[in-house]
């Protein structure tokens, strides 16, 4: 047996060992999975001497393998986005030091597969990282891919106390977006734009301090600003009432814009264009997006595909979401 592999078997042991003799153990982690950004700077990676902009990369190239691995066998884009999910919050109890990236992410979209009904054998999940990965990265797999994946799945749904499901800001946008009046282009344009930085804004680590309601005002918030679109008139407005507070209450703005900078950052290091979000159905999103090229987004999660764009501006055209 491997030395990994012992190493793995370790942690699983002590997992086990901490949720039995000591009821509260993970437990008290399981209603929350949020985190004060203060300390997101004191992960078991930096603890063990791993500098943040190197745990920040390791995050983004975990990220990006789980994207492509899912996209090329043809997941739903909610399954991506709960893979990565799970990555990032493994990697708040574990380090990147003990366990690899590529093998935790392939770990995580194999479990997300399962939980979002969109499930994918792992010699599928191994046969795809392979093709992405080259000699150095997939030997991290070690001599036997599918026993180092499947020991490794026990601890991840230790870490996680099987608290599987998890939403995404995508379906909030689709609701808030709504809510808008004004042009229909307009509305679409942004739309497309923020969904697009949703989707970015799996690089960072924003999902493990806000919920998904409040990054998906966020990205409108940035997408309006972008697109200078104003939203000033929406369903059920209030006087004395910003357009946000109809959908997450106690917001104050410096909230919004801190999730923004963080978004922006991304395209600061990667040295990119930020998206207009006014691109056409074959056009490719600008780097860092995790997006493929656009295709209709399934209307039965058993045919699932992955689907980077929100559907088209007769969605607004609804009655208001109660």
């Amino acid at each position: 047996m491997c030395v990994r592999r012992c190493l793995v078997l370790f942690v699983w042991m002590n997992v086990e060992r901490t949720a039995s003799s000591d009821p509260a153990g993970l437990d008290h982690i399981k209603p929350c999975w949020y985190w004060d950004k203060k300390d997101l700077v004191h992960t078991p990676s930096q603890a063990e001497g791993l500098d943040p902009a190197t745990e920040a990369r390791y995050r983004r190239e975990g990220a990006r393998f789980i994207f492509d691995a899912g996209t090329r066998l043809g997941l739903h884009y909610d399954t991506l986005a709960t893979g990565i999910v799970y990555f990032h919050r493994f990697y708040m109890f574990h380090s990147f030091k003990q366990f690899p990236r590529y093998v935790t992410g392939g770990c995580c979209l194999f479990l997300a597969g399962k939980v979002e009904e969109t499930p994918k054998k792992c010699k599928d999940i191994i046969k795809t990282a392979r093709g992405l990965l080259n000699d150095v990265q997939f030997a991290q797999f070690g001599d036997d891919p599918k026993e180092e994946v499947m020991v490794l799945e026990r601890i991840l749904l230790q870490t996680i106390k099987f608290d599987l499901q998890v939403e995404h800001p995508y379906q909030f946008l689709l609701r808030y977006a709504k809510q808008l009046k004004g042009d229909k282009n307009k509305v679409q344009k942004l739309v497309q734009m923020a969904w697009t930085f949703v989707n970015d804004s799996l690089y960072t680590m924003v999902a493990l301090q806000w919920e998904p309601q409040i990054i998906a005002v966020a990205v409108m918030y940035l997408a309006g600003r972008l697109s200078k679109f104003d939203l000033q008139e929406w369903t059920s407005k209030q006087t004395n009432r910003r357009w946000w507070e109809q959908f997450v209450h106690d917001v104050p703005v410096e909230v919004l814009e801190d999730i923004c900078h963080q978004i922006l950052d991304l395209y600061s290091q990667a040295k990119q264009q930020i998206p207009d979000g006014g691109m056409s159905a074959g056009d490719t999103p600008l780097p860092p997006s995790i997006l493929s090229p656009p295709v209709p987004p399934p209307t039965k999660k058993t045919s699932p595909q992955t689907s980077p764009r929100p559907p088209r501006p007769a969605q607004y055209n609804s009655a208001p979401c109660a």
